[in-house]
């Protein structure tokens, strides 16, 4: 069994060496696909790429972004793949707790797809006293030990076991993915570390708020903890203010605290539900064949208006 890796990048450049050299632990290949880079992100992928045949860089994309630009990557590598072997979406500031290839090996063979359980890692109030006594200190050390305060509030599809007849492209995900696991995979998320970072975030994602809609306002998208459904009602209530950086800096006092040691507070209520095995079994037998994929595409298409009309979304963003 082995794991290919998909990653879209843009403006990672304090983050992307660190997350990536991670991965090359697990992965087989790395297809990184720069997405208009202007912060020195793509000179360090350049350097990382010259250290180890793992990380391998396509060319840089400078149109839009979109969620679809994975499945594109995917149909020009899969026949790289066998069946059994994975394919990740791995997002540049994002660190894995699970050990994904032993996860993997333990997940059943009718099983096609696997979400995350997401520690969203915060640049808390305490963070910003730290980094004003020193800032170029701050930035020197790793992000696992920069960053501390995190809850457990999102998940979201991040494997997809390979097989020869997957249809990727053009779409977010395959729409015949399979069965999805029962189990999360853990990981941490690191979206906010710096004031000149999260700056430079919004300003970017601003201005494409119809896939970064999270980004719309000054209120931070944070549930509170033990609040179900929190993202649903944020998005309902959400609005168009353009924030700063400070906007962004949460309170410590309402997130856990990673003491590294190996434990970390895993909050089922603040995350999406995963489906019904029931559920899930009659769309995964839809989704198999392309008449089955067309039925329910019309049901596809109105979840995905929904969402964009403020139903649930994702809080971070794709990358």
């Amino acid at each position: 069994m082995r794991i290919f890796s998909i990653c879209c990048v843009r403006d990672e450049h304090d983050v992307v060496i660190e997350t990536l050299t991670s991965a090359a632990a697990w992965s087989e290949r790395i297809f990184v696909l720069d997405n208009g880079s202007t912060d020195g992100t793509w000179e360090r992928l350049q350097e990382l790429a010259s250290r180890t045949q793992k990380v391998v860089l396509l060319p840089r994309e400078f149109g839009p972004f979109s969620e679809e630009l994975r499945g594109n990557v995917f149909e020009d590598h899969k026949h790289l793949a066998q069946y059994g072997d994975w394919w990740c979406r791995l997002d540049a500031d994002e660190i894995y707790i699970d050990d994904p290839l032993e996860f993997l090996a333990r997940t059943p063979r009718t099983v096609g797809f696997v979400r995350s359980a997401t520690f969203n890692y915060y640049f808390t109030d305490e963070d910003l006293k730290e980094y004003h006594r020193d800032p170029e200190l701050w930035l020197a050390r790793p992000i696992q030990d920069r960053l501390r305060y995190y809850q457990n509030n999102w998940s979201e599809g991040r494997f997809v076991r390979h097989k020869p007849n997957l249809r990727w492209k053009g779409n977010i995900w395959p729409t015949n993915r399979g069965l999805t696991c029962q189990r999360r995979i853990r990981l941490k998320h690191f979206q906010y570390r710096s004031p000149e970072q999260i700056d430079r975030r919004l300003r970017n994602r601003q201005k494409r708020l119809d896939i970064f809609p999270h980004e719309a306002g000054k209120t931070l998208a944070i549930p509170a903890i033990n609040s179900p459904n929190w993202a649903s009602a944020w998005m309902k209530s959400a609005r168009f203010e353009e924030a700063s950086w400070a906007d962004r800096v949460h309170n410590a006092g309402e997130c856990d605290f990673d003491s590294r040691n190996g434990f970390f507070r895993l909050r089922e209520s603040l995350m999406p539900p995963l489906p019904s095995p029931l559920f899930d079994l009659a769309r995964a037998a839809l989704q198999e064949t392309r008449v089955g994929s067309a039925m329910l595409s019309p049901i596809v298409a109105w979840r995905h208006r929904r969402r964009g009309a403020g139903g649930t979304r994702d809080p971070k963003g794709p990358k």
